[in-house]
């Protein structure tokens, strides 16, 4: 059920339309100037997919850096992010797929993160947590 509804609200690929808050986020996780600078000026692409496996593939790319997560729902799984290592469980509710990180390493300097992602109209908000920062960035469907 989960995955027939993801497959119809959130399957294709989009680009990123505008942000809030994404430089106060990157700062958040310990990104320097000279990186965030680079990534406030970034389209990302984000494609999400459905395997033959029934896993959810979320690629996100930009010229210079992709991040592809690829998962069962409500199973944990290992991803590396700014080079630290997380645990990630994603799950869909209330329309969203949502999927928290946190670092393997309990003394490391990178902050857990929560990541939502929501079809509103034409868009999909995708809606960053870490710290007290909430970064919401838009995305129109381009395919």
């Amino acid at each position: 059920m989960a995955l027939e509804e993801i497959k119809e609200k959130f399957v294709g690929v989009w680009k990123l339309d505008r942000s809030e808050n994404f430089q106060e986020f990157l700062q958040e996780v310990g990104v320097g100037l000279p990186l965030r600078k680079m990534a406030s000026l970034a389209k990302p692409e984000m494609t999400i997919s459905i395997e033959n496996d029934n896993k959810i593939k979320i690629v996100m790319k930009t010229g210079f850096f992709t991040q592809e997560d690829c998962f069962h729902l409500d199973e944990e799984f290992l991803k590396e992010m700014q080079g630290t290592l997380m645990k990630a469980t994603a799950s869909y509710e209330d329309g969203m797929i949502k999927m928290t990180n946190t670092p393997v390493d309990p003394t490391s300097k990178i902050k857990q993160q929560i990541t939502h992602r929501e079809r509103v109209g034409d868009e999909i908000i995708l809606t960053l947590f870490t710290g007290n920062v909430v970064c919401k960035r838009y995305m129109k469907k381009i395919g």
